[in-house]
């Protein structure tokens, strides 16, 4: 660390902890600053930023300081690695200072601080809001360098001015106890000279470490996210939102982009968001594929439709208790990225809570240019395009899917399985429960139904390769939970599952029967499948079957077709 003598003016070096104590400056920067290269050079004392070294160096010693820290001149900025070194460094740097001058050079001598100080440019820029949390002693200057207050006379301005609690501001509350999404609003309407400098000014703010890498522009903002994600579990960091763009979408778009946020001013609105205490562990990791968590999802029911959404719920709320999660759509085997990222959904403790899974977070969709919003007006034709083949199950009435294989290639909004791979994955199960009330005679009666269905082939589009059975569940429910459980703990493929059903005995049904107890009345559950064309689902020509049930006089009932399976070759 350099370090200027503020009696010498001359730079002495220091290394560990053999750092003696000094002042810091803290200021924006204009032109003719003086860099460390130039401060050997006469011509120096010209130059408009030389000034400032020397009120801090004057303010310092007069403090009984004997050393000073300035960024402008204390900085090798030559060395790379110097300067990686010291911005990683630059929030210790405050905080470990024994006094922060902030000099405010747009801030007239005569101005009201109640209506100037918030008019001053230092609160706009990315660099000074650690400047501004970091040090414990803060002494703010106006333009002529008199002193205007510390940092505990004007904490409460400085609280209203920048949105960040005064008991931060006082280090009464740790940092680190403050929501990612809230920390982050504190730079939301802050700017930086060079994009990535907006990431890397907030290093510890987050309390992270990454290298600099000038010319990578915004994806420094991405990895900068990724490595909060590394080192804390907290979800508010999807809570950010960006406004909607009038006219640049029609009303039945739909909007698709990453779970990672393009810059902070995304999160302005997220001031008053605090996270919620947990009941479990919660885990995060990055991993080639997308950020990995495993997560209890949440749902949403379509009107009139077996069809639902899914929302990831973020563990925090804002301050009126409102719970939040954000809308977000499978687009590959338990992988999701987001989608309407212009809304926060809220009051989603009454929805519907599914088994805790592993899922997949994408920073980016694959095929897609997903790195930055994208709308479309097919409906998904983005998630279409990472699909190659799908089975399509529509449900009548009355009936509803309660467990089904393999559930991460299920997408619950399209009702559809798929695959985007080896198309001999394309094998199914779906278990079916059905509840309805009917009258026989004068008396209603409940009907209760369970069914199994499996559905092998249905990649291709030949009707002859498609071999599907329905069996009523109750009188073989074991044996066939034991058949599954083999299935699906080997992940077998079309000819593995083929050789299941045959093994067990299984034949291939077109429907199944079940007898409603104490009347002389059966359920004929039944299935047809057709081949449909919609390219809003699936590029490809698939299959979509269609499930029904009818009441019949249990010695009337139609006869069961029964086949043999054919094995795949």
């Amino acid at each position: 660390m350099k370090l200027i003598n503020t009696n010498t003016g001359l730079f002495e070096e220091f290394i560990g902890r053999d750092i003696p104590k000094y002042a810091i400056l803290s200021h924006t920067w204009q032109e003719e600053e003086v860099s460390f290269t130039s401060m050997n050079e006469p011509s120096c004392r010209k130059k408009g930023g030389y000034r400032k070294i020397v009120m801090t160096c004057h303010m310092a010693s007069k403090a009984g300081l004997n050393y000073a820290w300035i960024d402008t001149c204390c900085i090798d900025k030559s060395s790379s690695a110097e300067l990686t070194e010291a911005i990683n460094s630059m929030y210790r740097y405050y905080q470990r200072s024994n006094i922060c001058y902030v000099f405010l050079s747009d801030l007239p001598a005569t101005s009201s601080l109640h209506t100037e100080l918030k008019k001053c440019r230092w609160f706009t820029r990315g660099w000074t809001l650690q400047e501004l949390i970091a040090p414990k002693d803060i002494h703010f200057f106006d333009q002529d360098w008199n002193y205007r207050g510390s940092k505990q006379d004007l904490v409460e301005a400085l609280s209203l001015i920048t949105g960040i609690n005064p008991n931060i501001l006082m280090h009464n509350k740790r940092l680190s106890s403050v929501a990612v999404a809230q920390r982050m609003s504190w730079a939301a309407h802050r700017e930086t000279t060079r994009i990535e400098d907006m990431a890397y000014c907030l290093l510890r703010i987050f309390e992270v470490n990454m290298p600099l890498l000038y010319g990578e522009e915004g994806r420094a903002f991405r990895r900068l996210q990724e490595e909060i994600i590394k080192s804390t579990a907290d979800f508010s960091i999807f809570a950010w939102r960006v406004p909607p763009v009038v006219g640049s979408t029609r009303h039945n778009d739909r909007v698709f982009c990453s779970l990672l946020s393009d810059e902070p001013a995304a999160f302005a609105t997220c001031g008053s968001i605090v996270t919620k205490l947990s009941d479990g562990r919660r885990e995060f990791s990055v991993t080639n594929v997308g950020v990995k968590s495993k997560v209890q999802l949440l749902s949403e029911g379509l009107p009139g439709q077996h069809a639902r959404r899914s929302i990831l719920p973020l563990a925090c709320c804002t301050t009126s208790h409102n719970s939040l999660g954000i809308r977000i759509r499978k687009c590959g085997p338990d992988q999701f990225i987001r989608e309407d990222p212009c809304t926060l959904v809220e009051h989603i403790q009454d929805m519907f809570q599914h088994a805790p899974t592993e899922i997949y977070l994408l920073t980016e969709l694959p095929g897609t240019d997903l790195t930055s919003i994208y709308s479309t007006s097919d409906i998904t034709s983005p998630i279409a395009q990472t699909r190659s083949h799908v089975l399509h199950i529509k449900l009548s009435p009355q009936m509803e899917l309660y467990d089904l294989w393999p559930s991460a290639r299920f997408d619950d909004e399209d009702q559809v399985f798929f695959i985007s791979g080896d198309s001999n994955r394309d094998s199914v199960l779906l278990k079916i429960h059905g509840q309805a009330t009917t009258y026989f005679g004068l008396e209603l009666t409940s009907i209760k139904f369970s069914c199994t269905f499996y559905a092998i082939g249905w990649s291709m589009i030949e009707p002859s390769s498609l071999q599907c059975t329905l069996l009523n569940y109750q009188p073989s429910g074991i044996l066939l939970d034991e058949m599954q459980l083999n299935i699906a703990s080997r992940d077998l493929d079309r000819h593995g599952v083929l050789s299941k059903l045959q093994d067990y005995g299984f034949p291939r049904c077109t429907s199944a029967t079940i007898k409603i107890p104490q009347t002389r009345y059966s359920v004929r559950v039944s299935f047809s499948p057709t081949l449909v064309t919609e390219p809003a689902i699936c590029p490809n020509a698939f299959w979509s079957v269609n499930f029904s049930w009818k009441i019949y006089e249990t010695n009337r009932l139609p006869p069961t077709q029964r086949g043999e399976w054919v094995m795949s070759r």
